[in-house]
């Protein structure tokens, strides 16, 4: 079975970032980048650059 996006996205968080990794979470069973980036940025501004990032990365390891 594959992994949603999110999966592979909090697996990211939590690998390069785990002292932040709780705010970064999101539900699992999201499988797109615009909404990953959407709710996190309603976190908070900072974070939805990290989460930016962190789709990046994953998106270039694809």
């Amino acid at each position: 079975m594959n992994s949603t996006l999110a999966e592979r996205y909090n697996l990211e968080a939590n690998r390069l970032m785990p002292h932040m990794a709780g705010d970064l979470q999101v539900d699992p069973t999201i499988n797109t980048a615009s909404e990953i980036d959407e709710i996190v940025f309603r976190r908070r501004e900072y974070l939805g650059g990290m989460a930016a990032v962190l789709l990046a990365l994953i998106a270039r390891d694809d």
